[in-house]
């Protein structure tokens, strides 16, 4: 029966988990903690599915049935969470080549919807002390990628600069 429940709960996460990467964390986190790993098991999970070839879903999926039901489990809750994402790009390519669909309206959509999930890991993954700065860091991130023009490969490496380089001058005049 907890063969069916992993399989299960991966086809859920292939489902809603789009934008891959980092924006399904959070909705991985929320769907295996409470029920076959703790949180320093999860991050453990995470840091070797990052570590190890493929989408970190993919990953998870695949070390949470091995763990739970060994070979077949892994199999099936690894097939589970593609199973969504592969019928509707054939439904999708099937569809484009009837009908014309405003490409950048889709992309806008997809991006947003995207970088709400990331925020959504950030916010999950936060420590207990989260420090206030990085927050309004992220935010700031998050606003230039989902609103502007702005590449948001360049928003985060900026925020990754204003934090090395500007971090520790307001961090120490905020302390004052």
């Amino acid at each position: 029966m907890e063969t069916l429940e992993v399989i299960w709960t991966f086809f859920k996460i292939g489902i809603i988990a789009f934008g891959g990467g980092w924006s399904t964390v959070g909705i991985i986190k929320n769907a295996v903690v409470p029920h076959w790993v703790d949180e320093e098991s999860f991050r453990s999970l995470i840091a070797i599915a990052q570590s190890t070839p493929g989408p970190i879903a993919l990953n998870a999926a695949t070390m949470v049935g091995w763990y739970h039901g060994g070979f077949f489990t892994a199999l099936l809750a690894t097939l589970s969470v593609v199973t969504f994402p592969v019928i509707m790009i054939a439904l999708t390519t099937l569809l484009a080549s009837r009908i014309t669909l405003n490409q950048l309206q889709l992309q806008g959509a997809l991006k947003t919807g995207s970088l709400a999930m990331m925020l959504m890991t950030l916010w999950v993954l936060r420590p207990a002390s989260a420090d206030p700065l990085l927050l309004l860091f992220a935010l700031i991130t998050f606003y230039i990628g989902a609103f502007t023009k702005i590449n948001s490969l360049w928003a985060i490496l900026g925020a990754g600069f204003c934090n090395a380089f500007l971090g520790p001058v307001i961090r120490s005049l905020w302390e004052k």
